[in-house]
């Protein structure tokens, strides 16, 4: 099973434990590696209101989402939709996405905020690139948001769902809890990203979003990826355990969280059966898997799910591994 169009170069290099040396010595020079994520920001500094066309007009012949991320894809009732119709549903799960997007992009520059507010040393590179982070992440924020304008969509997503994000996010304990769900969204978020920044059949705007929020969220994972194995490591193994599956349960959730049935009537299909046949059927574990693969290899690797509970929870999910066969969904 692969993820959404992942290109793995990005990706740092791993063993088996978790702890080489080669990490290890990476690990120690935490101030060096924001420095030169800092300067590497600086030379790929780019705008959402200038760098994006948002004059071009809409193109009718173009997709607003991959068909193969849809919900519905691959199943009985994709097979009778017209084109118009996947079309329009591209086109309301695009705007819920991109809102699940901004809220997630919410509740981590606030915890962004808290580790800068709880540092030791406020004028160091480490606090300054988190600084820097928080800004594209509020750029990427924007532009979301101008995307959704140029689809002529409202925001399809309960604001209830915001109060409640935005009431836990406190509650969050700091440390490895936080470092994991920071990655674990940024890995989300990426996923999507790269998948929408390389295909032609969709409209010039998400493509040109998309590609911003790649690029700058490369330099983002790197550093979340640090963050998360150095946390983990210094962590005691009970830590580690409660820490463990807590993040097990997110990342189950993870794809359920973003499913919305209100993308589903105004295509025909009641909303509560629309959820039905997105949780149905091979294609909903490859979809929750292209989420959270990467993380969940990530959390492996720096010692986390290894006691049978984590890997249930993971397992019922259908995010675990070993859960669906491994094979990429169809294009």
């Amino acid at each position: 099973m692969a993820e959404f169009d992942r290109d793995e170069t990005t990706r740092a290099p791993l063993t088996e434990e978790g702890r080489s040396a080669k990490y290890r010595a990476r690990i120690s020079q935490r101030e060096q590696t924001a420095q030169r994520l800092l300067l590497a920001a600086a030379e790929e500094a780019y705008s959402g209101d200038l760098d994006v066309n948002w004059d071009a007009p809409v193109e009718s012949d173009l997709d607003w989402f991959p068909e193969r991320l849809s919900s519905l894809y691959g199943s009985p009732e994709w097979k009778r939709m017209s084109t118009a119709q996947r079309r329009e549903l591209g086109r309301r799960e695009l705007v819920n996405v991109l809102t699940f997007g901004m809220r997630a992009e919410a509740a981590m520059t606030m915890l962004m905020f808290r580790s800068i507010a709880e540092a030791d040393d406020l004028m160091g590179d480490i606090t300054r690139y988190t600084l820097k982070a928080i800004q594209e992440e509020t750029r990427n924020t924007s532009m979301f948001s101008r995307v959704i304008n140029k689809t002529g969509l409202p925001i399809n997503r309960k604001y209830a769902e915001g109060w409640l994000i935005s009431e836990l996010v406190v509650f969050i304990p700091a440390g490895l809890i936080t470092d994991g769900l920071i990655l674990m969204l940024q890995e989300a978020i990426h996923s999507y990203a790269v998948a929408m920044a390389s295909d032609s059949s969709l409209q010039p705007h998400v493509r040109q979003t998309m590609r911003i929020h790649e690029m700058a969220d490369r330099r983002h994972l790197e550093f979340s990826r640090h963050e998360f194995r150095r946390t983990a490591q210094a962590s005691r193994r009970v830590s580690r355990i409660v820490g463990g599956h807590v993040l097990a349960m997110a990342a189950a959730r993870l794809y359920p969280m973003v499913l919305n049935g209100m993308v589903y009537p105004p295509i025909g299909i009641p909303a509560r059966r629309g959820l039905r046949i997105a949780r149905s059927g091979d294609q909903y574990p490859m979809r929750a898997r292209a989420l959270t693969d990467s993380f969940i290899s990530e959390a492996k690797e720096a010692g986390l799910f290894r006691t049978p509970t984590e890997r249930l929870l993971l397992r019922r999910g259908k995010v675990w591994p070993d859960s669906v066969p491994n094979t990429a969904p169809s294009r």
